[in-house]
């Protein structure tokens, strides 16, 4: 008697395209939802917009064009398995991938700069602070530009990015690139804590009703989230 035979059966993968878009937009949506509070309170109380309002502007468009790309790359596979991903997708995806994460890292630095020079106009008669959130902010932006390099040149020629099988291309090693992201994406989460505290030391002293420094210094604190 032979023994039977089994039948091939396609290799499961797992999608996280559909949670992917809903945490992004879901998380999009709360940003937006701050930063017309934000400019719909200058409008009402007649303020003019000030440096850190239009960078602000700016890294929500950054934010709005990375969700964008992203999405578009679900639709190509990015969130499932590779092995389940056409062929013909791959590249479009992974140069997708590529652009989206440039808007997002943009995003992420312009907002924070923004809130630094916030805190910059609101720190003018204290030395140390003053230089303190300039340092985070100098720094914060220089590392965050080598991660923008990162991205687009860690390999030559350009193409070799999305497109694997280019003859003769480079690429930094995987490690690096890594240890690098890491490290960027820990000293820019430290920093978000530094600066998301600094309100309380900014507004305790001041002659206020306590209810409204604790409101503030919650507001502006959100960023510790």
């Amino acid at each position: 008697m032979g023994l039977p035979t089994k039948r091939s059966t396609p290799q499961p993968y797992e999608d996280y395209s559909q949670v992917l878009n809903f945490v992004i937009w879901v998380l999009a949506g709360h940003a937006t939802i701050f930063i017309f509070l934000r400019l719909w309170g200058k409008y009402y109380r007649g303020r003019r917009l000030w440096w850190d309002d239009y960078l602000l502007i700016f890294s929500w468009l950054a934010l709005m064009l990375g969700c964008i790309f992203q999405t578009v790359d679900t639709t190509l596979g990015f969130g499932r398995s590779q092995h389940s991903i056409p062929l013909e997708n791959i590249e479009n995806s992974r140069l997708l991938a590529t652009i989206a994460g440039f808007f997002l890292i943009l995003a992420a630095a312009w907002s924070k700069t923004s809130f630094g020079l916030t805190l910059v106009r609101l720190t003018r008669t204290d030395g140390f602070l003053k230089r303190l959130v300039r340092f985070a902010i100098w720094t914060t932006n220089i590392f965050i530009a080598g991660s923008c390099i990162i991205q687009w040149a860690h390999c030559w020629p350009l193409d070799r990015i999305w497109r694997q099988e280019v003859p003769g291309g480079k690429c930094l090693p995987l490690g690096l690139m890594n240890g690098y992201n890491m490290f960027v994406a820990a000293y820019s989460g430290a920093v978000d804590v530094m600066l998301a505290l600094l309100p309380c030391k900014i507004f305790w002293p001041l002659m206020m009703r306590r209810k409204e420094k604790i409101g503030i210094t919650i507001a502006m604190g959100m960023g510790v989230l």
